[in-house]
């Protein structure tokens, strides 16, 4: 009786480590839906307003791309460098929109700019994000000027 007893506590205690690691699995890789994308988005918006060019970076795929109202296409490093200078400040995002299809994400949203002499620039924007590492990875955007 005492075995069975014994026998049983073991295997209880054992199956509560067992769900306790399939939740955490979960948890981890829930960062990869939807609400992990949203969330990852408002931090990259978060590093550009702070004007933090190591975190703003660290969300890039190494082979990023933008291209800005002239049509002209960089890569991370004049990305960067463009969003450092602070020519433009970020004032408002809005609009925000996620999508989700497996490892690949669609945002779409609006900003609101100042410049250096203080007008104000309204523009939308298409981003294209990537699971990849077990994280999303911004692989390229685009920005239009929103007509007045």
């Amino acid at each position: 009786m005492k075995r069975n007893l014994v026998v049983m506590l073991m295997l209880f205690a054992m199956s509560f480590v067992f769900v306790t690691e399939t939740k955490g699995q979960k948890t981890a890789k829930a960062q990869g839906d939807k609400a992990g994308l949203e969330q990852t988005v408002n931090e990259l918006f978060d590093a550009i307003k702070a004007g933090n060019v190591e975190k703003i970076k660290s969300h890039y795929t190494s082979d990023y791309t933008f291209t800005g109202q002239d049509g002209k296409m960089v890569g991370v490093e004049e990305r960067v460098k463009q969003l450092s200078a602070g020519q433009n400040t970020v004032v408002d995002v809005s609009g925000i929109n996620v999508r989700t299809y497996g490892g690949t994400g669609v945002v779409t949203g609006a900003v609101t700019t100042k410049n250096k002499s203080g007008a104000t620039e309204h523009t939308r924007f298409t981003q294209a994000w990537t699971w990849q590492d077990g994280r999303w990875q911004l692989a390229a955007s685009h920005v239009t000027t929103v007509a007045p």
